[in-house]
């Protein structure tokens, strides 16, 4: 290992609620444990260095000059490698890793390109390609919790050696359509494309039912599981209008909300951008599920 150039990340999520109290966690590349470290701004003063300069001194310093084009880093989560990594690989685990960030904090927040530290060498910054100023806030929170997905997703893929997939990469980007009806429409699309297994015309509802029975959630073992979404998206529907699994869709597909959007109240409303961020989290959800039990298949 002398011989190796080793390299420190971090990766900044902005547009986020966190829980306020850091956490550390260990995830596994090519047989290392690297220790990670997520924090905030406040927080942050009291790491040990050389990370609490690499963060006050040059990341923060140098995004509150340039906050036109990213957000205010004194707004960003921070998520740091504490022990290095080879970086022979690196870019392997540092794209990787941003995807399945992403894939979990999907839009409205934002996470970052790898800022790099190497002692006594070089010191890249983070960049946000996309990145956008919004004024809605995730619903999801970075804790512990939510990010045991982050690396249960990259455990997966990694052990697959799928270091970027096409099809994650083109669902993660629905979330950042900026308009939640085309959002859920792009979904249900993807939903009843991708899921249909039958002869002649698709529709929305079998394939949906696919979905949550073919790699969702599997096996007589999860029927509850599986009403319990159907029950939830039907409930939603209800809400606006008839609580047929397939009635957003038809809402959405055939142009009623134009007649209808402006007469949603509140409650309506939430319940849209409550089943926009339900699809989302069960399509990735099943696509990991799919990958890996195409992968286990092979074998």
């Amino acid at each position: 290992m002398e011989n190796k150039i080793m390299r420190y990340g971090c990766w900044l999520i902005d547009n986020i609620k966190f829980s306020g109290n850091d956490f550390l966690k260990k995830v596994v590349f090519e047989g290392k444990e690297i220790d990670l470290l997520i924090t905030n701004f406040q927080n942050s003063k009291h790491i040990k260095e050389p990370f609490k300069d690499w963060i006050h001194n040059k990341i923060i310093n140098h995004g509150m000059r340039d906050m036109g084009i990213s957000p205010i880093p004194l707004d960003s989560i921070f998520i740091l490698t504490l022990n290095g990594y080879d970086s022979e690989n690196s870019y392997n685990f540092t794209s990787l890793f941003k995807l399945c960030l992403k894939l979990v904090y999907y839009q409205p927040s934002f996470v970052s390109h790898t800022a790099v530290y190497i002692p006594k060498a070089v010191i890249t910054l983070p960049n946000w390609q996309g990145f956008r100023h919004s004024q809605t806030i995730s619903k999801l929170e970075i804790n512990s919790n939510t990010f045991d997905k982050v690396l249960y997703y990259f455990e997966t893929l990694n052990s697959l050696e799928i270091r970027n997939s096409y099809i994650l990469e083109e669902i993660y980007k629905i979330s950042g359509i900026d308009d939640v009806l085309l959002e859920l429409l792009s979904l249900y699309s993807f939903i009843e494309g991708f899921w249909w297994n039958k002869k002649g015309k698709s529709n929305l509802t079998d394939s949906f039912l696919a979905m949550l029975g073919q790699d969702y959630a599997t096996g007589k073992e999860n029927k509850e599981k599986r009403e319990i979404i159907k029950s939830n998206i039907q409930s939603q529907n209800g809400l606006l209008r008839n609580p047929k699994l397939d009635d957003m869709r038809h809402i959405l597909a055939h142009g009623m909300y134009k007649n209808e959007d402006n007469s949603w109240n509140n409650e309506q409303w939430n319940a849209i951008y409550e089943q926009r961020n339900l699809l989302f989290e069960l399509v990735v959800e099943s696509m990991i599920n799919r990958i890996k039990n195409s992968a286990q298949h092979r074998i």
